[in-house]
This record gives structure tokens, C-alpha cells and sequence, in this order.
């Protein structure tokens, strides 16, 4: 398959996926969604030689989301659909990719990881970022839900709605205290860290990293994450066609379509300019 907005290469025991929309923020849109899925599948189970994945991006940030450029509404059924239906990509199939991916995934973050990126990473086995990282689900201010829904397993219930009741970003060493990360080093040793972080699991036997990998997901699904997952974005599907009864969700829609995208972040970002200030100088953020 030829690329266009990523990065593929194989070397030894490692394969390196790289998102390659720096002058979007390596948004995540179908396309590259699809270019992921492909490369991942033979990664993780066309080539025996691959040991351990590494996701990463050019630019300034590892990503800030899905792409939601094209969006343009439709009913709970439209939304639901887009959702759950598997090569559509905003759906179950996308973050199975990552979870059942009989390899270890590793992110490699830098600069800004949130909204549908900080999911997507959640779901790669380990994730090591930069100093300068930023984290969080600022998607929620624009309504719905959280898609994936493992933050309560992952950084516990009373954070959990902290950031999701309020959108709030944090930055790597918050990430690090909550165990968002694994590792927190500085930007200009991030390559090397992430590479003997690699090199080190691939030296163990395939198949025991493998099942390893099996056990901890069962341990989870058992618990029912896979079933929040499937709820959350049904949740997701039905706040975004409901903008009727969310007087925000449906003026920010409508600044998007009068005036443009751009247009409509701003004026969202510009009602909660002012608690996020207060906050962040009481923080020392």
C-alpha cells in the first residue's frame, strides 16, 4: 500500500509507524486512519521478523484528534453508524487494532496528545513522551462523551471526572504522577529512550510478550472495559445528534457552519479562557 499520510519502516526487530500530517497536527482523518490500520495489520501479524511497533509523528505534536473538518451532523443513526461499523474508522475496529495487535505498541509523544490521539495512545501498550508534552480530552467541551472510556481504569475514578467534567489539559509530569505515561524524558533523548525501551522487550521470547499481552487485556475485558468502550461511543453518537436539547453543541455547530471551524474552536476556547487561567496560576502550570 503507498502512503500518503504516514511514515512505514522496518528494521531488525522494530517497525516504526510515523504520523505524517505535521501541517494538521497529524489530525487523525480517514485516510491515515486506514494507512494505520494497514500498516499495524502487518506489523503485528504478517511479519514474524517485527518484535515491537513504535507510534510517533513529524512535526510539533504527536497529534490533536480526529479530524473533525468534514463533520457536518446527522441523525443518531448517521453518528451511531459512523461509530461502531468497523473499517469506517471512528469505531470499535480502530482501537482494536491497537489492543489486539498480538505485538507491544509503544507511543512516542511529543508536544500536544489529546482528544482522539491521547485515546489512541491509551490504547498502545506503553507510552513514553517529553518533557513538553500536553494531555487531555478538550473534545468534551464541545459535547459528548469521551470516546474510548478507560481513564477510570487507567488514572482511577476521582481524576477520571476531574478531566472529563471539566476538559482541562495536564501536562508530562501530572501524566507521569497519574500513570497516563511510563516515562517522561527530555525531548532531545526521547529517540533513544524509545528504542532501547523496544530493543530490551524484543529480546524476550515473541511469544511470551505476546501472551502476556493477551493476559493483561483479558484482565481488563473481564473487568468490562470492552463493554464501556462499545457504550461510550453509542453515548458519543447520540450527544452529537442531539444538539437540540445542547444549546453549546449547537451554536458552536452553527459558528462552524456560518464562519468555519476555525472560527467555532475559537469561540469555544474563549468561554473557558478565564477559569482556565485561574486555574493554571494557582497550579503553577
Amino acid at each position: 500500500m503507498a502512503y500518503e499520510t504516514i511514515r512505514y519502516e522496518k528494521k531488525d526487530f522494530l517497525a516504526t509507524l510515523t504520523l505524517d500530517r505535521p501541517d494538521k497536527l497529524n489530525a487523525l482523518s480517514e485516510t491515515l486512519q486506514l494507512e494505520v490500520r494497514d500498516a499495524l495489520e502487518d506489523a503485528g501479524w504478517a511479519d514474524d521478523q517485527v518484535r515491537v511497533i513504535v507510534l510517533k509523528a513529524a512535526g510539533r505534536a504527536f497529534s490533536a484528534g480526529f479530524d473533525i473538518t468534514n463533520e457536518d451532523g446527522g441523525s443518531a443513526v448517521h453518528w451511531r453508524n459512523r461509530f461502531l461499523k468497523g473499517p469506517g474508522f471512528s469505531a470499535t475496529a480502530w482501537w482494536d487494532v491497537f489492543w489486539n495487535n498480538p505485538k507491544p505498541i509503544i507511543a512516542q509523544i511529543h508536544g500536544y496528545c489529546i482528544a482522539g490521539a491521547l485515546a489512541t495512545a491509551t490504547f498502545c501498550d506503553l507510552r513514553i513522551c517529553s518533557e513538553g508534552s500536553r494531555f487531555g480530552a478538550p473534545e468534551i467541551r464541545m459535547g459528548g462523551p469521551y470516546i474510548p472510556a478507560v481513564w477510570p481504569w487507567v488514572i482511577g475514578m476521582t481524576k477520571a471526572r476531574e478531566l472529563l467534567y471539566t476538559g482541562e489539559l495536564i501536562d508530562a509530569a501530572e501524566a507521569k504522577r497519574l500513570d497516563l505515561v511510563n516515562d517522561v524524558v527530555p525531548e532531545d533523548e526521547l529517540d533513544e529512550f524509545v528504542y532501547r525501551r523496544a530493543e530490551t522487550i524484543s529480546r524476550l521470547p515473541a511469544v511470551t510478550v505476546e501472551y502476556n499481552k493477551k493476559l493483561v487485556n483479558m484482565s481488563y475485558e473481564l473487568m468490562g472495559v470492552r463493554q464501556v468502550l462499545e457504550r461510550s461511543m453509542e453515548l458519543e453518537a447520540i450527544a452529537h445528534a442531539s444538539e437540540g436539547d445542547a444549546p453549546e453543541i449547537a451554536e458552536f455547530n452553527a459558528i462552524r457552519r456560518d464562519r468555519g471551524l476555525k472560527a467555532a474552536l475559537d469561540w469555544n476556547a474563549g468561554r473557558f479562557a478565564d477559569n482556565d487561567a485561574w486555574f493554571d496560576a494557582r497550579k503553577g502550570r
